[in-house]
């Protein structure tokens, strides 16, 4: 939240068209780190981070794909806070939900499950959104008109893909999630350097 309201601030100030290349190469980041985790169905256990010890950051979720629970517990949470920062920075200064680069903080960073980091990343999303459109709704970027109709498509989408992520396995999730991630990063670029898309 924190980063989306630094974001928010920001956004009148920095030029869209290196925010739109900013927003590209973090995609294109995120996209090499979930390839070189692609046949990764669960990770390993990493060394025990005070942190998550701390504040308790470990749970299970039942996998109906494997027909078991699964135990995880978050690693490098100061790395992972730091990641979530910049997916909010970005979240506010693009006016994005950031999703991709929260699920890349949990995922790769943070050595959470797919499925956990999806959808931790679908209620985190709301959160930062939150946040950041206070700025924008007080300022009059929103048409309350035209963002009904996204809101209700969004929210539909988000309860089939859920049904749909519970019979998934980790590795599928992250399959589906890689062509995304690759054309969204290829379309920010283009646009950051001025080059239009059919």
């Amino acid at each position: 939240m924190a980063g989306a309201l630094v974001g928010a601030a920001l956004a009148g100030v920095v030029p869209t068209r290196a925010l739109q290349l900013l927003l590209g190469l973090a995609l294109a980041y995120s996209t090499v780190a979930t390839l070189r985790q692609l046949r990764l169905e669960l990770p390993e256990a990493g060394e025990a981070d005070p942190l998550a010890m701390r504040f308790g950051l470990e749970g299970s979720y039942y996998d109906g794909a494997r027909d078991r629970d699964v135990k995880y517990r978050a690693t490098r949470v100061r790395l992972g806070f730091a990641a979530m920062f910049g997916a909010g920075l970005l979240s506010g200064l693009l006016g994005i939900g950031s999703g991709a680069f929260k699920v890349l903080a949990m995922d790769h960073f943070m050595r959470l499950p797919m499925k956990v980091s999806t959808a931790t990343s679908n209620f985190m999303i709301g959160i930062t959104s939150a946040a950041s459109a206070g700025v924008y709704f007080a300022r009059g970027d929103i048409h309350p008109m035209l963002a009904a109709p996204v809101a209700v498509g969004v929210l539909v989408g988000a309860a089939g893909g859920t049904r749909l992520m519970s019979r998934l396995r980790n590795t599928t999730v992250r399959k589906i999630f890689l062509p995304v991630l690759g054309w969204l990063a290829v379309s920010m670029i283009l646009r950051g350097l001025g080059v239009g898309l059919p």
